[in-house]
């Protein structure tokens, strides 16, 4: 679904960036987002949220319009949080783990306990205790990893999902086709916004929202959902190559026409021309 969401509010702001469209496009991408919320699946809200807005902004350059999505979603967070109780334990859980540690705060204090211990070097492969973390194969695997192999590991793991980021950008910004581009933008903010909640949450730096680490992760779906992420935006890549291919050839073709011009213009002047005639 996530994949489809991107691709359909891709055609949609491609084919027209007027207010009736994107208000069309707004609707779409709300009712994905309030059925994610609705299903306390805030994570995943989140991340087709944030998706959405990058786009629109993309495609419109309007800063309003980002403005106006910001606003409107930390009004949605506030509501959220005074209509879903678990909302409140997980804030509360995220100001003061250790205070709320028997009441919300016991998973997020469990990774914080496992990152501390495992320091730059990491206690080495099955000599951390990830059993004590919660849901550590899922929801807290940085935790476990970062405990057993050290910071200095974790920190070239964040450092790989970065630059693949940056690659997605660097293939969406070359790309002419407003679609392929749009695509290629909302696939590579789907990857990056989740690695942001899934780090964010066990480090303690915003609440923990319950998404997995894309490839790192135990999850079949997770994992086969980011491997067709990444072999569409391989083809992308593929696309541009053929794109600046068909650049280069205009380019040479238009040198040589240039070129070509020239010559004759220099025969002409020369007498040259007549004679060969």
């Amino acid at each position: 679904v996530k994949i489809i969401y991107v691709f359909c509010i891709a055609g949609m702001l491609s084919k027209s960036t007027e207010f009736s469209q994107i208000v069309k496009t707004t609707i779409l991408a709300a009712v994905h987002v309030l059925i994610l919320v609705i299903s306390t699946d805030l994570g995943s809200a989140l991340i087709y949220f944030m998706t959405y807005l990058i786009m629109l902004y993309v495609a419109t350059r309007q800063p309003l319009y980002a403005v106006a999505g910001v606003g409107a979603g930390c009004g949605a967070a506030v509501i959220g949080y005074h209509i879903f109780s678990h909302i409140k334990v997980r804030v509360a859980a995220w100001q003061d783990p250790f205070a709320t540690y028997s009441n919300g705060g016991y998973q997020i204090a469990q990774s914080l306990f496992a990152i501390g211990s495992g320091g730059w070097f990491g206690t080495g492969l099955f000599k951390g205790q990830p059993d004590t973390i919660p849901v550590a194969e899922t929801d807290l695997i940085f935790s476990a990893i970062t405990e057993e192999i050290g910071m200095i590991f974790s920190l070239c793991l964040i450092l790989i999902c970065v630059s693949c980021y940056v690659m997605f950008l660097n293939i969406a910004m070359e790309l002419r086709n407003q679609f392929y581009k749009l695509v290629a933008l909302g696939l590579g903010t789907c990857y990056i916004f989740q690695v942001f909640l899934q780090i964010g949450g066990v480090t303690k730096f915003i609440p923990l929202t319950g998404v997995t680490l894309p490839f790192v992760s135990y999850g079949g779906s997770s994992l086969l959902s980011t491997m067709i992420m990444f072999g569409i935006i391989q083809g992308l890549y593929i696309v541009r190559e053929d794109e600046e291919a068909e650049r280069e050839e205009k380019r040479r073709k238009k040198l040589q026409h240039e070129k070509n011009a020239k010559r004759r213009e220099r025969e002409l002047k020369d007498g040259s021309g007549r004679k060969t005639k």
